[in-house]
């Protein structure tokens, strides 16, 4: 796995993030960007895994941050609950359980429950 800082702006400032898991497709990134610096532009989509010592709380405000930086989603993976909460820049987040399907017009050919997930994460 390879952790890769993500140039964004919070508070008017810089601020260089490494999110648990990051997706950004090759036409965002600038012809010029080179493989071994800090991603500089925002990706569409950000996985934040609540490790131990984390709260919900602390983590959906990091989410928002993302959000106002320009991240197009956030998910928020919560192992304890067994959930995943979608956060997107026009609407309230939402949280999936179970065997709800979760689907999104930003990743059009993605369909998977928090179930799959955590099944294909070896967690039972």
């Amino acid at each position: 796995m390879i952790e890769w800082a993500i140039k964004l702006t919070r508070n008017q400032q810089d601020w260089m993030p490494v999110a648990d898991l990051t997706y950004i497709s090759y036409n965002r990134l600038p012809a010029d960007w080179l493989l071994d610096e800090a991603c500089p532009v925002a990706p569409e989509l950000i996985i934040e895994i609540i490790s131990p010592g984390q709260t919900f709380g602390e983590i959906a405000e990091i989410a928002t941050d993302y959000l106002k930086a320009g991240v197009s989603r956030v998910w928020v993976v919560d192992t304890k609950a067994r959930t995943v909460t979608v956060f997107a820049p026009s609407s309230l987040p939402i949280t999936y359980r179970s065997h709800q399907m979760i689907t999104d017009d930003l990743l059009p050919e993605l369909e998977i429950t928090p179930h799959a997930i955590f099944q294909r994460a070896g967690l039972p």
